[in-house]
């Protein structure tokens, strides 16, 4: 296990980063984002929080590694990344997806 926990704004930098590596996440709607868990990956330990939105009605999920306050691999998730099984809340800060349509 780590000393310390994950960097307090691993929030603002996996939204800067998926603003970066989504293209049209404008189109996409109800971001959501799991806490970080400790996870070992082909880049040694890591953090591991998982992001959920709809991409026109069909769930999607992406998982973004951390280190160091820093991204260092994502992807849309695998089954090994468990994001399945993650409890969510919330992602204001990918908020601008679609408008309502009324």
């Amino acid at each position: 296990m780590p000393l310390t926990g994950p960097d307090p704004t691993y929030r603002e930098v996996v939204a800067a980063h998926l603003k970066k590596v989504l293209k049209n996440y404008g189109s996409y709607d109800t971001f959501e984002i799991s806490d970080p868990r400790w996870v070992h990956s082909i880049k040694g330990w890591n953090w591991l929080t998982c992001v959920r939105f709809q991409d026109h009605g069909r769930t999607r999920n992406y998982a973004v590694f951390l280190d160091s306050g820093k991204v260092i691999d994502d992807r849309f998730a695998v089954q090994t990344d468990d994001c399945d099984l993650q409890a969510y809340s919330p992602f204001e800060r990918m908020q601008g997806g679609l408008e309502p349509l009324h």
